[in-house]
């Protein structure tokens, strides 16, 4: 599994089209993340995830496990303004806890700024 993290509009789907050759990258939902090379958006899938009721952790576990290929691509949401609402704030808690996770069991995690990718691991 790879991940690539970076701030919104910052170039990560370019950057993986033109480093690992995937040309299409899907929207993270239930049916992409099982199946697709690539996936973006994955935070707000998070949201969905939370919104179901669903153990997020055996999620990106099953994710690992049944398309271990998989490009998942995140905006990364905990270095802008604190949401006043403590839902959303619950929810940019869970995609920081989540990245995290993700990064400790992905082969390789690329942080993209300005379309340029660095590796992290």
């Amino acid at each position: 599994m790879r991940f690539v993290i970076g701030g919104a509009d910052c170039g990560k789907r370019d950057f993986v089209r033109e480093n690992y050759g995937i040309d299409e990258i899907l929207i993270a939902d239930y049916d992409s993340v099982f199946t697709a090379k690539a996936v973006y958006g994955f935070h707000i899938f998070i949201k969905k995830l939370m919104a179901d009721g669903k153990d997020i952790v055996a999620v990106v576990d099953e994710i690992s496990e049944k398309n271990h290929d998989i490009t998942i691509i995140s905006t990364e949401i905990g270095y802008g303004v604190v949401p006043m609402e403590k839902g959303d704030r619950e929810w940019r808690e869970t995609v920081g806890r989540t990245c995290c996770y993700i990064a400790k069991k992905a082969d390789e995690v690329v942080r993209v700024v300005c379309g340029v990718g660095n590796r992290i691991k």
